[in-house]
């Protein structure tokens, strides 16, 4: 019983965050702060090439909307880099595919 009330505790507490994960808060942009890194190049290093792992149509296609929205609203800007990320997808419990980059 004392473990049903805390699981049940914490889903309360929970609850207060579900907002922070809607779908409709991730297409608001925070406000726009300047910052000012510098990476460091070192120009006798050339980037090396990586492994391509191949998407299947249905990925290819999500990956094509999820830009396209994106680029569109102005949360991701078009870049040109010799090197590339990783891009995969990890299916959902209700069938849709979450787009996951290492970048």
């Amino acid at each position: 019983m004392e473990a049903q009330a805390a699981f049940s505790s914490m889903l309360d507490y929970a609850q207060g965050f579900k907002a922070m994960f809607a779908k409709e808060d991730f297409n608001v942009l925070l406000e726009y702060h300047h910052w000012n890194y510098t990476i460091e190049l070192i120009s006798r290093l050339e980037p090396r090439s990586s492994k391509v792992y191949p998407l299947s149509s249905i990925e290819q296609k999500e990956v094509d909307i999820f830009f396209k929205e994106n680029l569109y609203t102005g949360q991701i800007q078009s870049f040109k880099f010799s090197m590339t990320a990783l891009v995969f997808f990890i299916k959902k419990k209700n069938g849709s595919l979450h787009l996951v980059w290492n970048y």
